[in-house]
C-alpha cells in the first residue's frame, strides 16, 4: 500500500487540502483604517484595528466541500485491492475538487468587484492538491493497464 506511488500523491494531497484550511486563498491587505479582509475556505475573516470577526455563512460550503475530498482520498488510499474503484474515487475528488474551485473563484469575482485582493497561499496549495489527485489517477489506470496486460499473457 504504502510502497505504490499513488498512495504517496495521494497522502500528499491529504496534507495540501488540510493546509488549504488554514491558510486563506484571498486577501485584501492594508485597507483604509487598518482593514485586512481574508477570504478562508471556512468564512470570511475581517480585522479592523486588531479585532478580528469572522462570518460563516455560504463561505463554509468551501470547507464542507474540501473535507468531503479530504474524506474521499481517506477512503482511496485504504481501497488499494480494488484499482476500479479507487479509479471511481479519484474521479469523483476530481470532481468535488472543481467544484470547490468553482465555488472559490463565485466568492471572490463577488467580493473582487468591492476589493482589490490578491490569492493567498490557499490557493496554490489547492491547486498543488488537485494536481497530485490527477497524478494519483494516472498512476492507478497505470497499475491497473499493467495488471491486465498480465492476465492476457497467462
Amino acid at each position: 500500500m504504502i510502497q505504490r506511488i499513488q498512495t504517496v500523491f495521494l497522502f500528499l494531497a491529504i496534507i495540501a487540502l488540510v493546509l488549504f484550511n488554514i491558510f486563506p486563498y484571498w486577501q485584501v491587505a492594508a485597507r483604509e483604517e487598518g482593514m485586512q479582509l481574508q477570504l478562508m475556505s471556512y468564512g470570511i475573516a475581517t480585522t479592523v484595528q486588531g479585532v478580528t470577526t469572522v462570518d460563516y455563512g455560504l463561505y463554509a460550503l468551501v470547507a464542507g466541500l474540501s473535507g468531503g475530498a479530504i474524506i474521499i482520498a481517506l477512503v482511496e488510499i485504504f481501497t488499494y485491492k480494488n484499482r476500479l474503484t479507487q479509479m471511481k474515487l479519484a474521479i469523483a475528488n476530481s470532481f468535488l475538487m472543481t467544484a470547490t474551485l468553482v465555488l472559490m473563484t463565485y466568492f471572490v469575482v463577488g467580493l473582487q468587484e468591492e476589493y482589490q485582493g490578491d490569492f493567498g497561499l490557499g490557493i496554490f496549495v489547492f491547486a498543488l492538491a488537485m494536481l497530485l489527485n490527477i497524478l494519483a489517477r494516472r498512476f492507478i489506470q497505470k497499475d491497473e493497464k499493467l495488471v491486465r496486460s498480465v492476465d492476457r499473457l497467462r
